[in-house]
This record gives structure tokens, sequence and C-alpha cells, in this order.
């Protein structure tokens, strides 16, 4: 496995191989008495509130998703993992492992409200203010994801915050991404269930597959030889067998249904329209990029380092693309989140610059 890394210069450095295994997102760790102790085997062990509609829900699926809480003991710069389209961040519990154990780790998960880039930012950065009122921060957003932690770091950095944001899978030249369909949640949480993406419109990319140079972002490959067409009684069966699929793969340790699986996809779906014609704002200072090197069907990648180019008028300072032997959804499994962590502490900070 490689990771390359353009911008001023190439250059080489490790990369663990990569794989699914679920038993890398499950993690405990010990909190200071009064903390939250949701842990990704635990997702509804902590009282929380739907920010929508003030429904009672666990933290494992709020807007925040508190993975390494601040406290007195855990005091250092907070990093703000995006989620996108995949909806739930739960897959950054990964990174526990491999950060500084003083630094305060929050998912920020997709919400029913937010229509636009702009209107996920303002609600991301409402948060991000309540955890932290005052900088440095950290931003890790994948895909969809990666086009709103591009937004909130352009008004940290307007506002004169230090920012470190490193991208990964997003790219404002590529096809819109696509959205989840039950069993790409289930891939993406490390369970592969063995058995197809249909190919139906809440699942599918806007843009047509095979249209462009490459693939939509994210498009799974499959059959499609599937009726298109769906009874709800069939939709209905299929959510509840793959929610069960994942309940049973996850050893109990969640409960979701499959008008739970249903809510995911409908928000992943609206969160992979919203960057459709999107133009990326002037970010201050830098930014980092990791790029899939492997289209979805595990073929090299043409020219990963466009992703780069095509950032370079969006942005004042460097553009850093490091090329990952992987598939976009790879770059949020398990076994590439140290890699991705050590990208993101070898990543500077920056800010607008002074005149």
């Amino acid at each position: 496995m490689r990771v390359r890394s353009f911008a001023h210069a190439p250059e080489s450095i490790g990369l663990l191989p990569v794989s699914r295994d679920v038993s890398s997102v499950v993690s405990t760790r010990d909190d200071p008495v009064g903390t939250c102790q949701w842990t990704a085997d635990r997702p509804d062990s902590c009282a929380a509130t739907f920010a929508d509609d003030e429904r009672p829900a666990s933290t494992g699926t709020a807007i925040v998703l508190p993975i390494r809480p601040r406290s007195a003991y855990v005091d250092g710069v907070p990093l703000f993992c995006l989620a996108g389209e995949a909806v739930l961040a739960w897959n950054y519990a990964g990174l526990l492992a491999h950060s500084d154990s003083r630094v305060p780790i929050y998912g920020l998960q997709a919400s029913i409200e937010p229509r636009t880039i702009g209107d996920y930012a303002a609600r991301y950065l409402t948060e991000i203010r309540r955890i932290a009122p005052h900088g440095p921060y950290q931003l890790l957003g994948w895909s969809a994801g990666g086009f709103v932690a591009h937004e909130v770091a352009v008004r940290l950095r307007t506002a004169g915050e230090h920012v470190r944001v490193v991208l990964l899978a997003t790219d404002p030249a590529a096809a819109t991404p696509a959205s989840l369909s039950g069993d790409r949640f289930a891939r993406l949480l490390g369970i592969d269930l063995g058995t197809r993406t249909r190919d139906t419109p809440a699942n599918r990319s806007s843009t047509p597959p095979g249209t462009g140079t490459n693939a939509p972002v994210g498009e799974v490959p499959g059959d499609r030889s599937a009726p298109l067409l769906r009874t709800d009684v069939t939709a209905a069966t299929d959510s509840c067998t793959t929610a069960a699929a994942i309940n049973t793969a996850l050893a109990g340790t969640i409960d979701l249904s499959g008008s739970d699986l249903d809510h995911i996809t409908d928000l992943s779906a609206k969160a992979a329209r919203m960057v459709t014609g999107d133009r990326p704002s002037w970010l201050p200072g830098e930014l980092a990029v990791c790029i899939a090197g492997r289209e979805p069907d595990g073929t090299d990648r043409v020219d990963p380092a466009a992703t780069v180019r095509n950032w370079r008028p969006y942005v004042e300072g460097a553009v850093t693309g490091f090329v990952l032997d992987a598939t976009v959804d790879d770059l949020i499994a398990p076994d590439l989140l140290p890699e991705i962590a050590r990208i993101l502490a070898m990543t500077r900070p920056s800010a607008r610059a002074t005149c």
C-alpha cells in the first residue's frame, strides 16, 4: 500500500493495509466520572435529544456524537469529524486508538433541517462554538461532509481562528456523491451482508451512472438487472431484513429498525444532493485532501492528482493531496484510520492571512 503526496514535491510514506473489521470500530475507554460514556459498542449509552424535533434519542444518532468529550483530562485542540452522506459518524471512533488521548473528538452527523452546504455549516458551527467557543480547531470531513468542513473552515478562518482541515474523498469537480443504500451503510460499518445494492431512486446518485470519465463518487457497482420499481411492502421488508442483519452482526449492541434504516438512507440522499451545483467558497490559508487512488471496483483511478488542481481556485495557500491506495468508502474504513490520523497530525493549522 502507498500514499502519494502532491504539493510542491511528491514524497512517499507508509500506509497500513485496508480491511473492514467491525471490531476495529468497537472501542472502549475510561473517562473521568460524570462524562458521557458513549462508545461505538454502546451507542445508546448517553441521553440526548434529536436536534430537529426534540424527540428522545440516543447520542449515537444525535447531531453531535461525543466520541471523546472535553473534560479536565481531555483539553487538547478539539477534532470535529463530519459524516456527510454516511449520516452517522460512528466510524470515527476508530481514531481513539490513534490520536493523542488529550484530544477531544466529536462526530457531526446528518440532520433533517439543513438543506444546503451553507445551512449545514451554520448549524455545525453553532455546535462547534458551543463546545469550544474559541480555536484552534481541527476538521475532518468525508465526501459531502468534506464540502461542509471546507465551508466551516472558511467561516472560522475568516473570523481569525486557526484551523487544521483535512478532506476525505472530496473533489469540487467530481460527480454528485451516491447516497447510501442499507447494504452500503452496513459496509461502511465494516459489515458485509453478502447482498448487492438495489438500483432505486433512494440510493442512486443524481448523476446517471456511466456519464463523464469516471463513475460517480461512491457508486457501488452492482447488478442492474433488478426491477427499478418496488412496492412499499417489498421496500419495507428489505429495510427490516437489512436492519436485523446489522443488529446481528453487531452482536445486539444496537437495536436498528427498518424505519430507522429508511430514515438514515433518506438523510443520506438529502446530504448527497446538497453537493449538486455547489461552488466552494474561497478558503484563507491551506488545505489538505486525501484522495481515493482506486475506483469503487478496485481499479486504479486515472489522474488522482486532478483533485488537487480542482481545489486550487478555491484556496489561498497550498493544497496538498495524499493519494491513498483505497476506494472512497475505504477512506473511513477502520484499518485506514491510523493513516488518516497521521496525515491529520502532519497537516499545519492555518488562519486568514493578516495584512
